[in-house]
């Protein structure tokens, strides 16, 4: 019971590391050698520059990351991995194994069962006559309103 414990805790200790879907593809993108940011940001779909420094700054205080700053103008800074970054590295790379092993099982089940849909043979039916609406009358023009007096500016209004 005390290992399946040590087990549970272990698991919980590297997830909590990796705790977001963001994470694991920085990781994935800085092994390959993107460092810069904007580089990261263009290359990693979907995500937003707000989100992209939270996860850097993230993964930098937990120490799997390292972010070096040039003392140039414009400043630049890159990511590179730590250590313990770098031993995270088989578990990124089985996630992909993984990921790409369903993506695979998932595309070859739905052309199979398309092919046995498409034997059944459809009759197009006539559709009903439509009844046209009928004509709506002409709206007619009111009558005019009477007008108010006109009152020269110049003129008072009496009081009441």
């Amino acid at each position: 019971m005390a290992k399946e414990n040590n087990d549970a805790q272990a698991l919980d200790y590297c997830m909590n590391m990796i705790d977001s879907k963001w994470k694991s593809i920085i990781l994935y993108h800085v092994n390959k050698g993107t460092n810069r940011f904007n580089k990261l940001f263009a290359e990693i779909e979907g995500i937003n520059r707000q989100m992209l420094s939270k996860q850097l700054k993230s993964l930098e205080r937990t120490g799997i990351l390292d972010r070096t700053l040039y003392g140039e103008i414009p400043p630049r800074v890159e990511y590179t991995l730590t250590p313990l970054g770098k031993s995270l590295l088989p578990v990124v790379k089985a996630m992909t194994s993984w990921g790409q092993k369903q993506i695979a099982a998932t595309v070859a089940i739905p052309e199979a069962k398309e092919v046995k849909e498409v034997k059944e043979v459809v009759e197009i039916q006539e559709l009903p006559e439509v009844k046209k609406t009928p004509e709506v009358p002409e709206i007619q023009e009111l009558p005019e309103v009477k007008k108010t007096p006109e009152v020269p500016q110049n003129q008072q209004l009496p009081l009441f």
